[in-house]
């Protein structure tokens, strides 16, 4: 791996900076948002795929199975625009690759380490989960079990966070597979190492925002296309301290399935404002990994601009 402060053995051992947390944030946004054509561009192969996998799914009576190859399409043309995106961070526009549906040794990289990480996450909810209602039962914050109360934030509080701290540490595999890097969990382990809750800020600051706005568009969407409520969809949940209901009423339905126009229309404005979302936590961790890892593109690159160290003059 290229470095700014190269090592007779290889990578270096450990972060070579630490990450400014407030500027790494703002030059993320400002890479995506100042350079929307260069997003689009960098989904168009993403964006086929998903729009299929949308025609192809309606036209399939609804089942487990469907449900099933969605998700996997999902992860792959998340995939798929991740090497795109990561790649222009890094090497610079150049760095697209010519053909916008190839999918080739680094694409099947870059999923392996999504779904190993993702893997990860999944067994890491129930330790979390266990530690999270041990802290709540000795802070006193735990109620009867069909109430609602603080413990259950809390609970949630611990596991998000710890699974965010987790990604942060590996996240680096992503922009250093897509830069075709020989790189793999253990060494983004290494190269974080000091830097975990400095990321993990920065992707908690990143991803409030995204978070609340892709909520947002979600309820307008399905309020503006199904003419469904975000109240109708969901059952009345108590307040805190009362208890859920014996038999909580299942969300309303609409009198009539949705047409596919509708269906699609919403998946692909949906899509769009993921890759944007994906963007923006994409180009965080390519900024992190350079400034922590010391990496520079090969010779004749132009790649996108990374706030200065906190360790330069």
């Amino acid at each position: 791996m290229t470095s700014q402060h190269p090592s007779p053995s290889g990578p270096p051992t450990g972060a070579v900076a630490d990450l400014p947390v407030a500027a790494t944030v703002v030059a993320s946004f400002a890479s995506v948002f100042g350079q929307i054509g260069l997003v689009a561009q960098a989904a168009k192969g993403a964006f086929v795929m998903l729009l299929a996998a949308s025609l192809i799914s309606l036209a399939l009576p609804n089942s487990g199975l469907v449900n099933f190859f969605m998700i996997l399409v999902s992860l792959a043309a998340t995939s798929h625009f991740g090497v795109n995106w990561c790649r222009v961070m890094l090497l610079g526009p150049q760095g697209l690759p010519t053909r916008s549906l190839g999918w080739g040794d680094v694409h099947w990289r870059f999923f392996g380490n999504g779904l190993m990480i993702f893997v990860i996450m999944i067994v890491m909810m129930l330790p979390l989960t266990v530690i999270g209602s041990f802290l709540a039962a000795i802070l006193g914050l735990v109620r009867a079990p069909d109430q609602v109360g603080p413990g259950i934030a809390l609970v949630f509080l611990l596991v998000f966070l710890g699974i965010l701290y987790v990604l942060a540490r590996l996240g680096f595999v992503f922009p250093a597979v897509a830069a075709e890097e020989g790189y793999g969990l253990g060494l983004s382990w290494k190269h974080t190492a000091g830097q975990g809750f400095r990321i993990t800020a920065a992707l908690f600051a990143a991803g409030l925002p995204i978070a609340v706005a892709q909520l947002m568009l979600t309820v307008f969407l399905i309020q503006t296309l199904f003419g469904i409520s975000i109240a109708e969809l969901m059952p009345q949940l108590p307040a805190p301290g009362e208890s859920f209901p014996p038999e909580p009423a299942p969300g309303s339905s609409p009198a009539e399935a949705p047409s596919a126009i509708a269906v699609i229309i919403f998946n692909l404005i949906s899509a769009a404002a993921n890759f944007l979302s994906f963007a923006v936590l994409f180009s965080l961790l390519c900024i992190a990994f350079r400034t922590c890892t010391g990496w520079v593109p090969p010779q004749g690159s132009v790649p996108m601009a990374v706030p200065p160290r906190e360790d330069d003059d």
